[in-house]
Order: structure tokens, then sequence, then C-alpha cells
């Protein structure tokens, strides 16, 4: 039996959808289709984060095969008390976008904000990590409005080295969450900024109009559409 054949029963036993799953992990469903089809193999990361958000499944049987499938829960319930896998994140609601704002350029810090708890495997230890709702639909479907994401600061040494993923960008008065697929502030000193919903456009920002830049690294919380 592969790994693949392992991973569906475990799925079949919790009872929950690879939609679930990829939520409660902060990752894209696309991931786990394509390893339960055999187009992909899971890596340790991913196993052992599976493992550390539903302590009930066994780790002997996915990893050696060895049943049963999941742990009593007897042993479920010790591990479940034994320590809460989740640590409070500062979290910017859409309401609160033009006070981030403002507090930022004031040198201000986020120890004051709200938080919303995050599980520790999402986290992956990133840190000074923030979470962000966002606002409208230029995202979907990837991001609805609505959704909860987590981002993590891109030291200003490296922002001409960001392409290809999704960005929480501060410039002038604006913060936006956009794509970025053409990086130019190496060469002309501007970044453009894609919606990845057709009618949400994009814009075009001077290096020197650019204050912040968080890389968005998970999905922590998203709506039902």
């Amino acid at each position: 039996m592969t790994i693949q054949d392992r991973l569906k029963q475990v799925f079949d036993s919790l009872g929950i959808t690879i939609y679930q799953i990829a939520k409660e992990l902060g990752e894209n469903p696309s991931k786990f289709y394509n390893i339960l089809n055999g187009r992909a193999k899971p890596s340790y990361d991913t196993i052992m984060s599976l493992l550390a958000c539903y302590p009930q499944i066994s780790a002997d049987y996915l990893i050696r095969g060895i049943l049963p499938v999941l742990n009593s829960p007897e042993a479920n319930a010790k591990m479940m008390a034994s320590d809460d896998d989740t640590i409070e994140v500062p979290f910017v609601p859409v309401r609160f976008y033009a006070t981030f704002v403002e507090s930022y350029s004031e040198g201000g810090n986020t120890t004051d904000a709200e938080t919303f708890r995050v599980r520790k495997p999402v986290l992956k230890g990133h840190k000074q990590a923030v979470v962000l709702e966002i606002s409208g639909n230029s995202m979907s479907p990837q991001l609805a409005h609505g959704a909860k994401v987590l981002a993590v600061p891109v030291s200003e040494n490296n922002w001409e080295y960001q392409s290809g993923g999704v960005y929480a960008v501060m410039y002038r008065d604006y913060f936006v969450v956009k794509r970025i697929r053409d990086n130019e502030l190496l060469t002309r000193k501007y970044l453009t900024l894609h919606s990845d919903n057709p009618n949400g456009g994009n814009v075009t920002v001077p290096l020197q109009d650019i204050r912040g830049l968080w890389k968005i690294v998970s999905i922590v919380e998203a709506p039902v559409e």
C-alpha cells in the first residue's frame, strides 16, 4: 500500500474533505488532489503538519502502514490535552487598514492590534507574521472577500527579488493584496501589481512610493461561497 493509499484511508476515517484539510493547513487543495492522484508525493513537512494538526492520526499507520489508522480515543485525549497547538498572531481586519498604514508610517508596531489564533503547523516558525483580512474580490477565486491570510514581512533589501506570489503592498496611503508578476524594481524602479480576477485591474507602483511588503504564505480562514 502506497503513502497515497494510506492518506486516502486516513481522510476517509477522519470523515473530512480535502478542502477542509487544505484550509486547516493553509495549503492549496490542488496540492492534496495531486498527491492522492499519484502525481506528487507528500513532503516530510506535509506529513508532520498533518500529524500536528490531527493528532488522532496514527503516525505508525501513515508512515509505516501499521494499523490502526487512528489512535484510540484515550491516547488522542492525552495528546490533545498535552499542549495548546495555536498561537495568537496580530490581526488586521479591513476596517483597520487605514489605522495599520498610519501606525506603520509612524514606526508603530502591531502589539496593540487585535489577534487571531493560528495553528502552529500553519505558522511554520514565521517571524513577525500578521493575519490580514482580504477586502473585495480582486484576488478571487483564490482569495475571496473576507478570507484571512497569513502574511510575513519582506525585508526592503529583498523587495526586488519578489515575483510570482501574492503580496500585501503598502504604498502611499494604500494597502492592497495583489500578485507580483512584473518586478522591475532593479531596472525601471517600479512594481506592477496584478489582480487574479480579470475585472480587478492592475496597478504600477514606483519604488519611492512603496512603504512595506508582506508575502502571503497561507490561507488561515476562507468564507464558504
